[in-house]
C-alpha cells in the first residue's frame, strides 16, 4: 500500500536535563535501598533477597593491605634469614615480622624438632637414609613448594630421587615424568571420587591404582589375561639430585590370582617375577645401579594387584616425599590400615612429617564451634601417625589466606583464622611445631594483593598460590625451618 503524502512519523526528542534527571533517581532509589536493606538479605518466597547494602559499598576493611608483595616477602625473607641478631633495635623493629617468619612452639620449647635435626647431621656425616613425608592439600600439587624443600635438604645433607610417586598420579608433578597405559584407575581415601571400595587399604598415599576393576573372585575371568604398564622418565623439570635415583621399590598386594611384573630399563627387560595371589602388602626391590632414561613395569595377570606407591631414591641420605591430597582436610589418616603403613614407614624410616591442611575446611567453618570440631578431628590425626612414627618430628603448617568474593569484593573466608587456631592448638597439644603462612602472607584479606600483584603470587581462584607464589612460600618455610636447626646447632656444639 503506499504510504499517502499527509503520514508522518512522531520522533519525540529527549532532553539531557530529563536524561540526568531519570539517572540521578535511579541512583536516590539505589542508595536509599542500600541504606535500609539488612546485610542478611530478605526472605522472599522460600529464597532470600539480597542487595549490596551501603556499609559494604564504603568499607575499605578489604582493600589490598600489601602494595607490593615482593617487597614485603624480600623482607620476611631477609629476617627468616637471621639465626642470631645482635643489634638490639633492630631486634626491635622486626619483632612482630620475625615472630610471623619463626616456627612457633608450646612455650617456646622447640625440642620436638631436635630428633630431626639430628638426623640431618647423621646424613651428612654418615650417610644416614631417611624420609620427609610432605602431606598437604591441593596447595602443595605438582610437587610445588615440596620440590624447593628436597632441592635444599639433599643439596646440604645427601640424597637423591623423587621419593613415593604414585601409580596413576591426580596430576603432572615436576619432580618426575610419568605415563601409564589408559587401564589404570585411581582410589582414593579421601575427596569425592567414585573410586571407593569397602576395605582401607590405601596405604602412604591415601590412594592405590589398579588396572583391572575390584570384583568378587568368583567374577573374574580367568581366560582373559590382561596387561597395564607404568613408565617413568627424568623430569626436565626437576630439581637438584631429584633426578637421580639408583634403586625403585613397589609396594602392592590384594590380588586374588598370580600377576607377573616385568622391569623393563631403556625398553630392555631386566627382570620378569610372578607373585602370587596376596591378601597382604608386598613389597620388591629393584637395584638399578644406575639412573635410567627410562623406567617401566609391565603388569600381565588375571587380576590386577593394588599398586599403592612407587619409591624411586638414591641409596643414601634425605628423601623427601610430595603427597598432595586434592580436597582432603587432612582428616583421612585414621581411615587407612594401619597395617600397610607401618609396613612402608619402617622401610622409610620417616624422621619429619609436615602436615600442611585447613584449606578445604575453611568454606565450612563460619564459628568457633565448627573449628573446634575439626581441630579436634586434626589432633586424632596427628595422634594417629605419631603412634606409627613415635621416632618422628611433626610440623604442622596451617592454611594460607583464602579469598570469596562478598557483595561483589573479595575478602577473607571468615574461616581461614578459625580453622588456623584450631590447627594450631591441636599442634600445640601434641607438642608439634606450627608454621603459620595465614600470618606470613600478611594476615587478613593479605590474598588480594597476592592474586593483583604483577606479577602475580596466587591465582585468579584467591586460593591457590602460582607457581612463583608458591616457591617464595616454600624459601620462606626452609628458612624457618633452617634457623632452628642453626639455633639447635649453636646450643649442641
Amino acid at each position: 500500500m503506499q504510504k499517502q503524502p499527509n503520514d508522518s512519523c512522531t520522533v519525540q526528542i529527549i532532553r539531557p536535563h530529563k536524561t540526568l534527571l531519570v539517572i540521578l533517581s535511579v541512583g536516590a532509589l539505589c542508595g536509599a535501598l542500600m541504606w535500609v536493606m539488612p546485610s542478611e538479605g530478605i526472605p522472599l518466597f522460600g529464597s532470600k533477597l539480597t542487595f549490596k547494602t551501603w556499609k559494604s559499598f564504603t568499607d575499605t576493611t578489604n582493600t589490598n593491605k600489601i602494595e607490593d608483595v615482593g617487597a614485603y616477602l624480600s623482607q620476611l625473607d631477609s629476617l627468616a634469614s637471621d639465626s642470631l641478631m645482635s643489634d638490639s633495635a633492630k631486634v626491635l623493629n622486626v619483632d612482630r615480622l620475625n615472630s610471623i617468619t619463626s616456627i612457633q612452639f608450646k612455650d617456646h620449647n622447640s625440642s620436638s624438632l631436635f630428633p630431626f635435626f639430628e638426623a640431618l647431621e647423621k646424613a651428612k656425616s654418615e650417610g644416614f637414609n631417611f624420609h620427609i613425608l610432605h602431606y598437604g592439600d591441593s596447595q602443595i600439587e605438582s610437587d610445588r613448594m615440596t620440590s624447593l624443600l628436597r632441592q635444599k635438604w639433599q643439596e646440604e645433607f645427601g640424597g637423591s630421587g623423587p621419593g613415593l610417586v604414585a601409580p596413576v598420579p591426580i596430576t603432572a608433578s615436576a619432580n618426575i615424568s610419568q605415563s601409564q597405559s589408559g587401564n589404570w584407575k585411581r582410589y582414593t581415601a579421601y575427596g569425592f571420587d567414585d573410586g571407593k571400595v569397602t576395605h582401607s587399604h590405601y596405604g602412604a598415599l591415601c590412594s592405590f591404582g589398579r588396572f583391572s576393576p575390584p570384583l568378587p573372585k568368583e567374577q573374574i575371568n580367568t581366560a582373559d589375561t590382561l596387561e597395564g604398564w607404568i613408565e617413568f622418565r627424568p623430569s626436565g623439570m626437576a630439581q637438584g639430585n631429584c633426578k637421580r635415583y639408583t634403586k625403585a621399590t613397589m609396594y602392592f598386594g590384594y590380588h586374588q590370582y598370580p600377576v607377573t611384573i616385568q622391569l623393563m630399563l631403556n625398553d630392555s627387560v631386566i627382570e620378569s617375577k610372578t607373585f602370587e595371589a596376596s591378601n597382604t602388602l608386598l613389597s620388591h626391590t629393584w637395584n638399578l645401579g644406575y639412573t635410567p632414561s627410562k623406567l617401566k613395569f609391565v603388569f600381565k595377570g588375571v587380576d590386577s594387584p593394588e599398586v599403592q606407591n612407587i619409591l624411586l631414591q638414591g641409596a643414601s641420605g634425605v628423601m623427601v616425599d610430595n603427597i598432595a591430597l586434592r580436597g582432603s582436610s587432612g582428616t583421612v589418616f585414621k581411615k587407612l590400615a594401619s597395617s600397610d603403613l607401618s609396613k612402608t614407614y619402617a622401610d622409610m624410616n620417616p624422621q619429619l612429617v609436615i602436615l600442611q591442611f585447613g584449606g578445604n575446611s575453611v568454606p565450612y567453618v563460619t564459628d568457633a564451634k565448627a573449628a573446634k570440631a575439626y581441630g579436634n578431628y586434626f589432633q586424632a590425626q596427628i595422634q594417629y601417625l605419631k603412634k606409627l612414627l613415635p621416632n618422628a618430628s611433626f610440623l604442622v603448617i596451617g592454611p594460607s589466606d583464602m579469598s570469596t568474593s562478598i557483595d561483589g569484593v573479595y575478602q577473607s573466608w571468615a574461616g581461614v583464622s578459625l580453622v588456623r587456631d584450631a590447627m594450631k592448638e591441636a599442634a600445640f597439644a601434641e607438642n608439634c611445631g606450627f608454621w603459620d603462612m595465614y600470618e606470613v602472607m600478611g594476615g587478613k584479606n593479605s590474598m588480594v594483593s597476592w592474586v593483583t600483584n604483577n606479577p602475580p603470587y596466587a591465582g585468579p581462584d584467591y586460593t591457590h598460590f602460582t607457581p612463583l607464589g608458591a616457591r617464595k612460600m616454600a624459601e620462606l618455610l626452609y628458612k624457618s625451618i633452617h634457623k632452628e636447626y642453626e639455633m639447635w646447632k649453636a646450643e649442641v656444639q
